[in-house]
């Protein structure tokens, strides 16, 4: 039994929530299959990759997970955003717990949602919730147009799942964690949701804490922010040391792969020093990815042998996301599927460079293009450092596959700076 398991729907997500229990000394190991050996790790995280799924497949996948792998503490990852399948999965992961407590004669159990990170500017303030101080729903990832929140109301997110839902107030969880715990036993003890204000992160602290203080199981639910609160067995004597495993000699330079199409990764893209930014055409992945994929890679190769490093995107603009979706159109493909084969064109080609050019370092921003990016490589899993570029940029290592021991740093794509895919290849250079 591993002492923490995380389950979340994306791969960018599992790794920057694995970070928190890295960064305080556990050996934590991001398995890209979810039913994979956790092996010595003491946090295991499982990418589910279920965001965009139907949500009954996602709370299914959600269940696999938490069966498959006991643990300690169940800690259930979601969007800062809000955005996915939200209230299944957090119910599912529940259910899935109060099921294993049920068969040892104790079927209580509570789930505590606290998605608020603060050190990126989502905050939860009386149910709502807010991104750099703005409505969740008059946002970008607000209106994410397959999988955003209905409500910028987090409790409302909830109404479906037929369970029990409270709510810990500001005042609540800004008094500390025994006012916290007091007002969850006065809410009893069947199965229910509790969502939670934080605008600070002591406020989150409070609610880890005071979750901790009481009897009956619990899972977490939260973003990254949370994650960093959560009680955890002492790790073992000497397992504080950042974990770190050298590069191969054979390898050089940095490819970055970027997926995203938020704002922030576009201006991200746009500040790369000119000559190191490869674009593969979207419109011909739509007709042909595997000719775009090799005609890119070629591209690829040369920019990393004259330059050291090279970035990858399908997209500078706005405009280049609307010509790729009209072409899949005419083409009779559905939006989804489009983005999905241009992911995947975007992973053949990594892929391909990976296999000759061999780079010593990684990184990856977008869920799904780095899911897809890892797959094509054949990679296992992530074995987490501790260390991190900067919040919510954490640095690993590959296990497995063509790129095995080569540094990786993960972003999602909705935050960051204009300096942050320089900052990661900078530091990739630096393992």
């Amino acid at each position: 039994m591993v002492a923490g398991l995380v389950v979340a729907d994306d791969l960018t997500g599992a790794c920057d929530t694995g970070h928190e229990f890295a960064a305080r000394g556990y050996r934590t190991r991001v398995t890209l299959h979810p039913t994979g050996s956790p092996g010595d790790a003491e946090v295991l995280v499982v990418d589910t990759d279920s965001r965009y799924a139907p949500a009954d497949v996602a709370a299914d996948a959600v269940r696999a997970a938490v069966e498959a792998h006991p643990a300690e503490t169940l800690y259930k990852k979601v969007d800062s955003t809000l955005r996915g399948n939200l209230a299944a999965e957090v119910a599912a992961a529940l259910q899935a717990r109060v099921d294993r407590r049920t068969q040892d004669g104790t079927p209580d159990g509570l789930a505590v949602v606290a998605p608020a990170a603060p050190a990126t500017g989502r905050t939860t303030a009386c149910g709502v919730h807010l991104v750099e101080g703005t409505l969740l729903t008059d946002t970008e990832p607000g209106r994410d147009p397959e999988k955003g929140p209905a409500s910028p109301r987090l409790p409302e997110l909830f109404a479906d799942v037929g369970l029990p839902v409270e709510h810990l107030c500001i005042e609540t969880v800004a008094t500390g964690p025994a006012a916290v715990a007091d007002r969850l036993r006065e809410w009893g003890s069947a199965p229910r949701i509790v969502t939670a204000d934080a605008t600070h992160d002591a406020h989150l602290r409070a609610v880890a804490t005071g979750v901790d203080r009481l009897d009956e199981p619990a899972v977490y639910a939260g973003s990254a922010g949370l994650a960093g609160h959560v009680p955890l067995p002492a790790p073992p004597d000497g397992s504080g040391e950042p974990v770190t495993t050298p590069n191969p000699g054979d390898r050089a330079g940095e490819l970055g792969v970027a997926g995203s199409v938020a704002p922030q990764t576009l201006a991200a893209l746009e500040a790369l020093p000119e000559g190191s930014l490869v674009v593969l055409d979207a419109e011909a992945a739509v007709a042909d990815p595997g000719e775009t994929a090799a005609e890119t890679a070629r591209r690829v190769r040369d920019v990393l042998a004259a330059e050291g490093r090279a970035v990858l995107t399908a997209a500078t603009d706005e405009v280049a996301v609307d010509r790729a979706l009209a072409a899949g159109r005419e083409a009779g493909l559905p939006d989804r599927e489009t983005r999905e084969r241009v992911a995947e064109t975007l992973a053949g080609t990594a892929a391909a460079v990976v296999a000759d050019a061999r780079p010593a370092g990684l990184f990856l921003t977008g869920g799904d293009t780095a899911v897809a990016v890892l797959d094509a490589i054949d990679a296992d899993a992530i074995l987490l450092s501790g260390e991190a570029v900067d919040a919510g940029i954490p640095l690993g290592t590959v296990e497995g596959g063509r790129a095995d021991g080569a540094a990786l740093v993960t972003k999602a794509g909705a935050f960051g700076g204009p300096e942050t895919v320089i900052n990661c290849l900078d530091r990739l250079r630096e393992v």
